[in-house]
């Protein structure tokens, strides 16, 4: 029954490493212009992507893992490592789209919040 609930887990954080990882490289000509009024709506995308990147990561990793110490500080620089290929890899790959170093500092915070709630969830829930 573990297994199972762990293999979801990891089924979960793949999924979304490779939907956030299609966003990010396919053309930006392909991506819909929404227009709702938010300037920078990217940076809050970014910060999402990376929020939920890095809570399914530590989830999956969590269940992996006997001791998990150190296990937020892990999950925050392999998401903020990926963030920072990913934006290395627009610039290499991609004509339409380039790094942004503001893209890499919403991704960054992201990954921070997510982990942020995650441990205060399990302070205040998990005792």
């Amino acid at each position: 029954m573990e297994l199972k609930r762990t293999n979801k887990y990891l089924a979960l954080a793949l999924l979304w490493t490779v939907c956030v990882t299609i966003a990010c490289l396919i053309s930006g000509t392909e991506v819909p212009n929404v227009d709702i009024g938010v300037e920078n709506v990217d940076k809050i995308v970014h910060f999402t992507f990376y929020a939920v990147f890095s809570i399914l990561w530590f989830v999956y990793l969590k269940t992996t893992f006997v001791n998990p110490k150190w296990l937020y500080l892990k999950v925050f620089i392999f998401a903020v490592s990926f963030g920072i290929i990913i934006e290395i890899c627009q610039s290499v790959f991609t004509d339409s789209r380039q790094a942004d170093v503001v893209d890499a500092i919403a991704n960054t915070l992201g990954s921070f919040f997510g982990l942020a709630m995650l441990k205060f969830y399990n302070i205040r829930f998990k005792k």
